[in-house]
């Protein structure tokens, strides 16, 4: 009967360990003044901008995101090739101890692909951000008219 016991006390004390860890890595990493921008009509793409900061004292990655509103959401980022601004997709964004990212128009961003369906400005969107540390964040992001 001690055994146990002692058996559901260690399983508990593991649970708890892994549930506290899990806290103190999302707390490292925060999300500001992010939006989604409206889908045009007839368009079944748009964007997601954000700040990513990591308050870590080591370099963390976002590796890929997700949500409901679409089945394909690529890290993506614009860049200026022979007197052209480009998109590429860049796979992850590694967000360096202590410091930031700005997710914005023009510079690294999130591409949503084949939405499910339109995107208005009466939305808000779920994301969730999977990070190298373990870390899933999950955020909802309001949509702005597309301009």
């Amino acid at each position: 009967m001690r055994n146990i016991h002692y058996r559901k006390v260690a399983i508990f004390c593991t649970l708890l360990f892994a549930m506290m860890s899990n806290v103190y890595a999302a707390s490292t990493i925060s999300v500001n003044d992010g939006y989604v921008k409206a889908s045009i009509p007839g368009s079944d793409v748009t964007a997601a901008y954000m700040t990513l900061r990591n308050t870590s004292n080591k370099a963390i990655t976002l590796q890929k995101v997700s949500s409901t509103v679409s089945d394909r959401i690529e890290i993506h980022e614009h860049s200026m090739s022979d007197g052209m601004m480009r998109m590429r997709e860049v796979g992850e964004i590694t967000i360096k101890a202590n410091s930031e990212v700005v997710l914005q128009p023009s510079g690294l961003h999130l591409m949503i692909f084949s939405l499910k369906q339109q995107i208005t400005d009466k939305d808000v969107i779920a994301l969730t951000l999977y990070f190298s540390n373990d870390t899933e964040v999950k955020i909802q992001l309001p949509v702005l008219k597309y301009k």
